[in-house]
């Protein structure tokens, strides 16, 4: 074998190696974008079949502080409206963006990112106000309406009070994250995803 097919074999096997490597990285590099479609495919018909809910939240939360506002105002003879004074229930956050750190973030557009990050950003406070006021409700509100406590004392609407205002800025936060939600869909429509 001569000094010269010793390089062409060379150059050879090189080129294939370095063909192989770069296919193999491209079979990944589609297996990923796959995985991030259908991922962020399942996101959207999520939040497509959830976009009716805010309504209905911003309908609750009017109900629940306009039977809270009763209360508060009603006198030894009121008759609040026990029933709509509860509880709330929050619907679900969302954490969209670790499973997207590794070879997906690479895949999904920035502006999209960023909604994502911000998403996952929000949820925490948003779940630890819901938490609290939940508390807040079982601790010092619940009791008060078993009883049904009319007219209040003084400590009596002092927890009222501060359950309804913690309430109506937990509705403020929920507002703001399902605007920032019906961004993240109407990226990800825009998109194509």
């Amino acid at each position: 074998m001569s000094l010269g097919d010793a390089l062409l074999t060379f150059v050879s096997v090189f080129v294939a190696a370095l063909l192989a490597f770069y296919l193999d990285g491209l079979r990944e590099r589609r297996a990923t974008e796959r995985w991030v479609e259908e991922y962020l495919g399942f996101w959207r018909g999520l939040l497509e079949s959830t976009a009716g809910e805010q309504e209905m939240n911003d309908a609750m939360g009017r109900r629940v502080e306009q039977a809270l506002d009763g209360w508060l105002a009603a006198g030894p003879d009121g008759r609040p409206a026990w029933r709509d004074i509860d509880a709330i229930t929050m619907n679900a956050t969302a954490r969209f963006s670790s499973p997207l750190l590794g070879a997906g973030g690479r895949v999904v557009p920035p502006d999209l990112m960023q909604q994502l990050f911000i998403a996952d950003a929000l949820a925490p406070a948003l779940t630890a106000r819901a938490d609290f006021v939940t508390r807040l409700f079982e601790a010092e509100i619940r009791p008060l309406v078993l009883a049904e406590a009319v007219p209040l004392e003084a400590g009596q609407r002092r927890a009222v009070e501060l359950y309804r205002s913690e309430l109506h800025g937990l509705f403020e936060q929920m507002r703001g994250y399902a605007t920032h939600m019906a961004g993240i869909r109407e990226t990800l429509v825009r998109l194509g995803f």
